[in-house]
């Protein structure tokens, strides 16, 4: 399911993987154990074939713990407890063995996906990166400060029909009567609505949708919001996350950026390993969020927030403004629509 408010809850979702992730993995170990039997039976026929089998049998074995430790590890990092998340995120075994492992395929980000319930898209192939958090600052629009609170004036929310439900996600005007949210917002849907803090509900079309970078650009006809201004940040910046968490209304957290990263992860169906630059932040968010703006005290955009880490309710994600201009800059001024009822829904 999309980020947002789809009609079918998914809290049995992560019991049923791990069950099946139990039973799948028990039948594959008695299916290997039978086999292997057999294979040995027929090749051992000598001592010396004895001593070689040993020696090979323990670096098999060896290989195989590490192997399945790696995948569990890989599994349950991201839920669904986040206490046993946060350990395999800690774990420096795990972390080294995730280091020198080649990337893992696809379905192993979907069995993730499964397990941790959460409706993101998954930021990284392998362990999430440790950082030094740093102190949040206060929230600037809750503070009234004027540049804070104008942005906030200007971010709205994204609603779609389709992926079992009402979708929602929160965007920003990048140009005039244009603007930016996630492509797992809009992805697998139809009958887009923007509603803006106003109260006006505008209809609104996707005109760019780029599953790599998770971007879809929105032409919204009448919107008449002008452009937030962009601008660049680095460990320290100071800021807020501005969206419409649960599908809501509108509500600002404070949030700092902790690193810039370029990370290696899955698009947004869990297929192609592509990379991105991200800020890791220090800020609370929850579905709803994806699509809306980080900003710096001055109330220009740093980022587009995308996903949430699911071991550290505290740790968030946003895709860079140098990440996101390019297709801003080829989506504004496009006026064809583009079907996203095409596209499977995303996570």
């Amino acid at each position: 399911m999309a980020d947002g408010l789809g009609i079918h809850s998914q809290t049995g979702r992560p019991i049923v993987g791990v069950i099946c992730l139990i039973i799948g993995g028990s039948l594959g170990s008695s299916l290997g154990y039978y086999a292997g039997q057999q294979v040995h039976r027929g090749l051992i026929r000598s001592a010396g074939a004895w001593e070689v089998n040993r020696a090979l049998g323990s670096l098999i074995s060896g290989v195989a713990v590490l192997s399945v430790a790696w995948f569990l590890g890989l599994s349950f990092a991201n839920g669904p407890s986040a206490a046993i998340a946060q350990q395999v995120q800690r774990s420096a075994v795990l972390r080294t063995i995730d280091h020198y492992f080649p990337q893992p395929p696809g379905i192993f980000a979907t069995v993730e996906q499964v397990l941790s319930g959460l409706p993101f898209p998954r930021v990284f192939a392998g362990l999430e990166p440790t950082t030094s958090p740093l102190a949040l600052p206060p929230d600037c629009v809750a503070n009234s400060q004027s540049a804070c609170v104008a942005a906030a004036r200007a971010t709205v929310k994204v609603q779609s029909l389709g992926c079992g439900g009402l979708v929602t996600g929160s965007g920003f005007p990048v140009g005039t009567d244009y603007l930016i949210t996630n492509a797992h917002v809009v992805s697998g849907t139809r009958a887009h609505t923007v509603i803006t803090t106003d109260g006006r509900s505008l209809r609104a079309a996707v005109v760019l949708f780029d599953p790599n970078r998770d971007v879809a650009i929105l032409h919204v006809p009448g919107l008449s919001l002008s452009p937030l201004r962009m601008a660049a940040g680095a460990r320290g910046t100071q800021g807020a996350v501005i969206g419409y968490p649960g599908g809501g209304n509108e509500r600002s957290g404070p949030a700092v950026v902790d690193e810039v990263s370029l990370a290696q992860g899955r698009d947004i169906y869990n297929q192609g390993i592509v990379t991105r630059q991200i800020f890791i932040l220090q800020a609370s968010v929850i579905p709803g969020n994806s699509g809306g703006p980080l900003i710096d005290l001055r109330g220009n955009v740093l980022g587009v927030v995308f996903a949430a880490s699911s071991s550290d309710p505290n740790q968030a994600y946003a895709l860079t403004d140098a990440e996101v201009s390019g297709d801003i800059h080829s989506g504004e001024g496009q006026s064809n629509p583009i079907d996203t009822t095409a596209y499977n829904c995303a996570v």
